[in-house]
């Protein structure tokens, strides 16, 4: 009887679990339950394996996990499916899927329910929505795989995500408002789970044009100064120019109106203040319809001295400086930093990952003790074993980890902000522990610059909650909540500069940006590199010719990591895994050595991860310096060559192409008339070819060259752009960079 009972129960109990009428029914089932839904099917390979269904009542994700049975249907399918009932990161979802039947194809799809970016939650969770005014804090950017992009709407924020497989992947990220469809769904690691909703938009249908005509371009500011700048726009049909600006997002110091009737627009800011931030939004007015940029911030420069310094905390190879030597300062990581904290007068924000080191926290302390105000941000998922001794009076927050949310990762310090000739940013890769400040491989990069200085403020701000000495969890943001709401462009000491913050400032697409940029050689020292577009990146530059790339890389067992098949496909990469302390390096170096190209080096606190750009705070700084590119050049080349056999030292630039017969070319850049300058002990036939960046020659020429001082003139009718010259003598070809303008 007993036996019977429980058959009963059973059988009951299955009943029940597929009695829903629809899906309304079906998401009010207990995890675990078996159901049973039809309906229209609205999204397909775009968003990976995943499908998500629709009828008249709601939507419900249908994921074909573990015991799953084949499941493929397409968009506009009519199905039928069976299966549990699961949670995921906060989203509801039938899997495994234990049967699917398709009833018919080709079906009109759901009308998108409109919706406010706020509405997104679990009343529409799978469903189809639109969200209307939506303008993308990445605008003109291009769209990334597997990344979330914010956005806002009629003063509301909102989150979309991209994933991989989907068609957008390369695409422009739309400037200016749209309407937005996709479907609303839910990625979260809240308990309970009541964040994280996000739209998925599927294809470039899904971005709706906002207005009868749009922006083609983003709003690019040039010619930066510390009193004005210019802003530059393109759209697609003839209309005026326009902005709007101020100093807060308001806009209250009103309009310029230049008028006219163009595609192209470009309109100059004047009498502004140094190192001072002006919101902006530019808009062109084409008949009865107005196109508008999103809200951008833009910054002048500032006076300071633009003074950089960077430091090594292991050897580096003074014998491929250009100049200067880089400095290395093994042990005194923590009294460099101290020294700086000493310096400060008025006010020191920190947002330091972790932090062990008594000497800064004393320093910290000091400062306190002496009157300058100080914040602190910091992770909660790390020991912080010494800010148990930091003054309790000193504002303090920390980002609270929920189950591998994402952590606050940043390395840098802000010391007088406000103050013109004091104002310094502390930033690298380096934490401020034991193993980090000593042993690992890290860099130290000061900046001397008010208006950086400025913009990592507001980023320490958003974190902190506040703009006072006070923190304001509930108005705190981080990770995925944060806005791009700084300025990202800069002059300092008379070069430019960037800076990026993650996740919210697209840092993966300028560092594919920088690397697709590469003409002549990129260098890399990386701790973890599992973001496909950069692997991509690193193997499209490998893949041009003449350019040079190395790497050393120390996570190479990483879930996803790239190392296997750049070096799969030829790309020179120098495991560092196994050898005594880490890589801790995120830093890449483009065109070093080559002043026409624009030598650069990016670095911070970033690794080339998903986790970084999706879900840490992160930061980077990209300086267009050649002295500053030479110095990260000479700590690579210390670390290339501890695990390359054999490895010489090697001149700056274009390494595999150094003359082996010293010449000159005079001028480069130049206009297509040049001449070649060298010097041979005898006589010799000399042999001249130049090759564009795809290896076609373009030109050559064979003549006799004499005995000691040689001087060729060349008039080249040849396209603005850069070449490859190639000089030959007794068949040994030696190689420079030649630009054509």
């Amino acid at each position: 009887m007993k036996k019977l009972l429980l058959v009963t129960a059973v059988l009951t109990t299955a009943t029940l679990s597929n009695a829903q009428t629809d899906i309304a029914d079906a998401r009010t089932f207990a995890l675990g339950s078996t159901v049973t839904v039809t309906g229209i099917v609205t999204s397909g390979s775009e968003l990976g394996v995943i499908r998500y269904i629709q009828d008249g009542s709601a939507g419900i994700a249908c994921y074909p996990g573990t015991g799953s049975i084949a499941f493929t249907p397409n968009r506009g399918d009519s199905i039928t499916v069976t299966g549990s009932l699961k949670d995921y990161n906060g989203l509801l979802e039938i899997d495994p899927i234990t049967s699917f039947t398709t009833i018919s194809t080709g079906n009109t799809l759901p009308v998108p329910q409109v919706i406010t970016p706020l509405q997104m939650d679990e009343t529409n969770e799978g469903e189809l929505v639109q969200i209307d005014d939506v303008i993308f804090a990445a605008g003109c950017s291009n769209f990334l795989g597997n990344t979330a992009y914010s956005f806002t709407s009629n003063g509301e924020s909102g989150n979309s995500y991209v994933r991989t497989e989907s068609p957008l992947v390369g695409g422009l990220v739309p400037i200016g408002a749209i309407s937005l469809v996709g479907i609303s769904s839910q990625f979260t690691f809240s308990s309970p789970a009541n964040d994280g909703y996000q739209i998925l938009p599927r294809d470039a249908a899904d971005l709706g044009a906002g207005s009868t005509f749009s922006f083609t371009s983003c709003v690019v500011q040039t010619n930066i100064t510390s009193t004005g700048f210019d802003l530059s726009w393109s759209t697609d049909s003839l209309g005026s120019t326009n902005i709007r600006y101020g100093l807060t997002s308001s806009l209250e110091l009103g309009d310029i109106n230049q008028g006219g009737n163009n595609t192209s627009h470009s309109l100059s800011l004047t009498a502004l203040s140094p190192a001072t931030f002006y919101y902006v939004i530019a808009y062109t007015v084409s008949g009865t319809d107005t196109a508008f940029s999103g809200v951008d911030l833009f910054g002048t420069t500032s006076n300071s001295s633009g003074d950089i310094k960077v430091y090594f905390n292991n050897s580096v190879d003074t014998s491929v400086a250009s100049g200067t030597y880089a400095i290395e300062l093994n042990g005194t990581f923590n009294d460099t930093i101290s020294a700086y904290i000493g310096r400060a007068q008025y006010t020191i924000d920190l947002a330091i990952y972790n932090n062990s080191n008594a000497m800064i926290v004393d320093s910290i302390n000091a400062a306190y003790d002496r009157g300058v105000k100080i914040r602190y941000v910091s992770e909660s998922a790390v020991a912080n074993t010494e800010l148990g001794n930091m003054d309790t009076g000193i504002g303090y927050i920390e980002r609270v980890n929920t189950g591998g949310s994402g952590i606050m990762h940043n390395k840098f310090i802000v010391i007088d902000r406000d103050d013109t000739d004091n104002s310094y940013v502390l930033t690298g890769s380096t934490n401020f522990t034991t193993t980090n400040l000593f042993n690992d491989y890290n860099n130290l990069i000061i900046i001397q610059d008010q208006a950086v200085a400025k913009a990592f403020t507001l980023e320490f701000e958003e974190m902190f909650g506040d703009t006072g000495l006070t923190p304001n969890s509930s108005n705190a943001r981080f990770g995925p909540d944060k806005l791009d709401n700084t300025p990202h462009n800069f002059i300092v000491g008379g070069n430019p500069m960037e800076v990026y913050f993650s996740p919210s400032d697209q840092t993966t697409s300028h560092i594919v940006e920088a690397m697709d940029n590469t003409d002549y050689s990129l260098y890399f020292c990386i701790l973890s590199f599992t973001k496909n577009e950069i692997g991509d990146a690193v193997q499209a530059a490998n893949d041009k010719f003449g350019v040079d790339v190395k790497g050393v890389m120390e996570s190479i067992n990483d879930q996803g990591e790239e190392y296997t098949e750049l070096i799969a496909n030829g790309v020179d990469i120098q495991s560092h895994q196994g050898v005594t302390y880490q890589i801790h390096h995120k830093y890449g170096i483009i065109d070093q050595g080559v002043s026409a190209a624009d030598p650069m080096v990016f670095t911070g606190s970033h690794n080339w991860s998903s986790a970084a750009e999706n879900n840490n705070d992160e930061n980077t700084v990209f300086v267009h310096d050649e002295v500053i590119a030479n110095q990260y050049y000479q700590e690579f080349i210390a670390r290339y060559c501890e695990l390359s056999t054999p490895c010489g030292s090697q001149p700056p630039g274009m390494d595999e192409y150094a003359p082996r017969t010293s010449f000159n070319i005079y001028p480069n850049p130049n206009a297509g008339v040049y001449q070649v300058e060298f010097t041979l002990a005898q006589a010799k036939e000399a042999n001249i070819r130049v090759m564009d960046m795809t290896a076609k020659v373009v030109h050559t020429e064979t003549f006799e060259a004499n005995t000691g001082d040689n001087v060729i003139v060349i008039n080249d009718d040849l396209n603005a752009g850069q070449y490859i010259f190639e000089l030959t003598i007794d068949g040994v070809a030696s190689f420079l960079p030649l630009i054509i303008e």
